[in-house]
């Protein structure tokens, strides 16, 4: 496995540096990429806005760093708070690119029309 840095290194917009103890993002020979998104020390308060569109926007910046590839797993702090989908959206979205291609894996299911692959 391989993973970024956690912490408040690790979610800093259009960055995905590698946690040091990790083999490098882009190692292939690692088949599961693990993305960390928590502030050290956890903030309760603010975690509402670290969940919404910056989130998903790490996991397209960390994609990149690991080769072309999602994230299998995400680590985060309160995943129940978000403005928006949050933490779920963004396992959503992972789940979506993984299985069809599309950025939504609701789009994935038999019978959704291509409309609702917005890829």
């Amino acid at each position: 496995m391989v993973e970024n840095q956690y912490g408040d290194d690790g979610m800093k917009a259009g960055r995905c540096p590698n946690r040091a103890e990790s083999p490098p993002l882009d190692d292939k020979s690692k088949s599961l990429v693990l993305i960390n998104y928590f502030r050290t020390p956890p903030l309760k308060l603010v975690t509402c806005t670290d969940h919404s569109k910056a989130l998903i926007n790490m996991l397209q910046t960390c994609h990149n760093a690991a080769g072309n590839r999602w994230a299998n797993f995400v680590t985060v702090d309160y995943y129940k708070r978000s403005d928006g989908g949050g933490s779920f959206q963004a396992v959503d979205t992972l789940n979506g690119r993984l299985l069809c291609g599309c950025n939504d894996v609701h789009a994935c299911l038999p019978g959704s029309t291509p409309q609702a692959c917005s890829a």
